[in-house]
């Protein structure tokens, strides 16, 4: 953009060293206030970024890493503080950092309520502001072994390590994506059952949602026909009276009551799975998201699992491996890349694991449309896989009878460093990873630096974005973020600068002439009946946060005077299937009501595809995934759990390629998505790749909302149902009048008159 900055864009680095030591001789609500712990924050706009420990002679000497994506004309306030007073403030306007001094350093006095500045109250700290574009793209990083890991995280990044990447469950043998660089698709459950059953050590679980019923192995095509049919649950019972100790812990949702048949707000089923367990020596421990606002409304998200494996074919050594990602071990995950919604009703492996959680009244009695599940996880050998284990232990240490963990330095024929060699290429050590989450002091034993609260998920998102050179794909069950800057309900709490961040680069790439390509993929709706409250309200925060992204582009459009319109360059997609009725199909022994969104959808024969992944990919080269949501209760660390990782491959000696694996990654999903195998897709940041994109989206919409049914045929990329205009704005989409099909939800959504922000965004 022409100009002077609009925005201060960049990373502001705090360093607060001390305070003088005097103390006001009363201070209101404080009993002896001397040597009281002080602490000082740092607020952009009045909402607080960061803070320090607190301390009781005033030496803190800590440094706070603020990401800034703020107007301009916004004010940094710099607090002194105790628990009960506040002792002063020093106000610095944003535009001083970009338009004076960048560097601001020295003993500050700190200003009373009359806001003069005190006499003998002072705080010595140094600023230091380093705009975005300054940050080397993730080629030269990588290239020159210049990329250490994110430092505000708990664990460091691990080199040596091995990473397999699952896109859904499970996939039939006949998926085989044409390209030569994909390989076939790994089949996650079918590899989680091996890892379980293979364990000789430990197995630790953790997640949201857990049902020991589930069955892993359906396909009648199995290489491990053994395990077909083997429910979970009896697997993890086999493994315990083996001698392995299994620790399971599952979100606690104290909501679950006897009086409502243990159900639930969420529906985990929490309380059932505690039951299946009792009395058995499989120890599942129920964890309650401990909140000192809402302790029933906050979730623990993370899903993992980690075992203990044999090693490469050399080694007589156990390592450790772990599972992280979006699927949760519960009902209505198993899903293949047909995603289809009648045809396999009467199948083995979905009759019994009918989910449909987005129209009321569903039930198998009464028919489809099944709600088919999109997702990704991962599988991670190496020191990062003793990372996630880390984190599981220093939560049970938290929330669980710390003598029932076991001490791996006690497991003789376990490595105690990670093995590097292996016969696998799929395993190959030549990743470096990184562990990231969300998290606080009241979810697990201990926090690095004397902080409170880990944000490193979102730190890890925004400097990911800030390095991407040519294109940025995403998949997330939300995208919702960057509040202050909405034309309304800027103080709705969702501060995360996500979708700030991929505005202001794509900007930055007109402005610079450059060609640049985002692709977001999200659900049509977030899970839930479409006319409920949570749900309406998600949908209002999400339009937006469309137009901020969308209204910064068009800005930056205009000033180039260039041509392009803004969907050149950001365009969002969700996933459907459509099927004609085929002879043979499960036929129900009832129907829906007449004219209900049920009937419609069974009149009609579609529905969405649900996107659950929680991933970005950036220039074929870096990835992060991993359960965390992009939206506030995601990348909050004070609201739900979350755990990810960042990863990438380093370039070996023959100076190859680094892109070789989340490269053929991307393009096995995208293969999934289109049923396509195009050239284009090789260089997603043209403006050849997204206008090709952006016409099957609209053709394939077209083909889902129209009136005729017509059989999708195994492609389910759509586009979301909104139209953009040239200048940046955000309006209904040309069909449907605004509202999803088959019902009457507006895509816009509603502001809820009942539910505060805090549990929407």
């Amino acid at each position: 953009m022409e100009g002077k900055p609009k925005i201060l864009h960049g990373t502001l680095e705090a360093t607060i060293f001390d305070a003088t030591p005097y103390s006001p001789p009363f201070l209101l609500n404080c009993i002896n206030p001397t040597g009281k712990p002080a602490y000082v924050t740092i607020k952009i706009d009045q909402k607080t970024i960061a803070s320090t420990s607190h301390e009781s002679n005033r030496v803190w000497n800590q440094t706070l890493r603020v990401l800034c994506a703020h107007p301009i004309n916004a004010t940094i306030t710099i607090t002194l503080k105790t628990k009960c007073s506040i002792l002063g403030k020093i106000n610095i306007q944003a535009r001083r950092l970009l338009e004076e001094a960048s560097l601001i350093n020295g003993w500050f006095p700190v200003c009373m309520e009359n806001g003069k500045p005190h006499p003998e109250l002072k705080i010595r700290f140094m600023l230091w502001f380093k705009p975005a574009e300054l940050e080397s793209s993730w080629q030269k990083m990588i290239d020159n072994d210049e990329f250490n890991g994110l430092r505000d995280a708990t664990f460091p990044q691990r080199t040596n390590c091995g990473v397999i990447l699952y896109q859904d469950s499970h996939h039939h043998p006949t998926f085989q994506p044409p390209f030569d660089i994909c390989g076939s698709p790994r089949k996650l459950w079918e590899d989680v059952f091996v890892a379980i059953e293979g364990a000789k050590h430990l197995i630790y679980i953790a997640g949201w949602s857990f049902n020991p019923n589930l069955i892993l192995v359906r396909d009648s095509e199995t290489e491990i026909p053994h395990a077909k049919g083997v429910k979970l649950g009896e697997l993890l019972k086999r493994k315990a009276e083996e001698g392995v100790p299994v620790r399971i812990m599952i979100w606690d949702d104290e909501t679950s009551l006897p009086i409502i048949k243990n159900k639930g707000v969420m529906g985990t089923h929490d309380e059932d799975a505690f039951a299946y367990f009792k009395n058995t020596k499989v120890v599942c421990k129920l964890c309650p998201r401990l909140n000192h606002n809402f302790p029933t409304l906050f979730t623990h998200h993370q899903k993992t699992i980690t075992v203990d494996t044999r090693g490469h074919s050399s080694s007589s050594k156990r390592e450790i491996k772990s599972f992280l990602g979006g699927i949760d071990l519960c009902d209505g995950r198993y899903d293949t890349e047909e995603h289809s919604l009648f045809r396999t009703l009467n199948t083995e492996s979905q009759a019994q694991d009918f989910y449909q959680t987005s129209i009321s009244g569903s039930s198998l009695h009464r028919g489809g449309p099944r709600e088919p599940w999109h997702d990704a996880h991962a599988c991670i050998m190496g020191e990062a896989a003793w990372d996630i284990m880390r984190n599981f232990e220093q939560r049970w240490l938290k929330q669980a009878d710390p003598t029932l963990l076991i001490p791996v330095n006690t497991i003789v024929d376990l490595a105690n460093e990670p093995i590097t060699s292996t016969t696998t290429t799929q395993t190959e050590r030549n990743w470096k990873v990184q562990v990231f989450r969300s998290i606080d002091h009241l979810s697990i034993s201990h926090l690095q630096s004397n902080f409170t609260v880990e944000q490193s998920i979102h730190e890890a998102y925004v400097e990911a974005i800030r390095r991407a050179e040519r294109f940025i794909y995403i998949e997330n069950q939300y995208f919702i973020g960057g509040c202050h800057l909405w034309e309304k309900d800027q103080h709705s709490g969702c501060r995360n600068l996500i979708p700030i961040e991929i505005a202001l680069k794509v900007a930055k790439k007109i402005k610079s002439k450059e060609r640049f390509a985002v692709y977001i993929l999200i659900p049509m709706w977030p899970e839930g009946v479409p006319e409920s409250e949570p749900v309406q309200d998600i949908l209002h925060w999400t339009r937006e946060t469309m137009k901020m992204m969308y209204g910064l582009i068009g800005e930056a459009i205009r000033e180039s005077g260039e041509k392009f319109h803004p969907k050149d360059y950001l365009n969002f997609f969700c996933l459907a299937n459509r099927e004609k009725e085929k002879e043979g199909e499960y036929v129900p022994p009832y129907s829906p009501h007449s004219a209900t969104q049920y009937w419609n959808a069974q009149k009609h024969r579609r529905f969405m595809v649900y996107v659950h992944s929680k991933l970005m990919i950036v220039d074929d080269s870096y990835m992060l995934i991993g359960s965390a949501n992009i939206n506030q209760r995601s990348m909050d660390g004070q609201r739900d759990t979350e755990i990810a990782i960042g990863c990438y491959q380093s370039r070996d000696e023959s100076r190859q390629t680094h892109r070789r694996d989340i490269h053929a990654y991307r393009m096995s999903l995208w293969y999934e998505h289109t049923g396509q195998a195009e050239k284009l897709f090789q260089d997603p940041g043209s403006l050849e790749c997204v206008e090709m994109m952006r016409l099957l989206g609209e053709q394939m919409w077209q083909i889902y909302s129209g009136d005729e049914v017509i059989d999708m045929d195994g492609v389910h990329l759509a586009s979301y149902p909104v139209s953009v205009t040239r200048e940046g704005n955000v309006e209904d989409h040309v069909s449907g009048g605004g509202h999803f099909p088959d019902t009457k939800v507006q895509v816009k959504g509603k502001r809820s008159k009942i539910l505060p922000p805090i549990f929407t965004t």
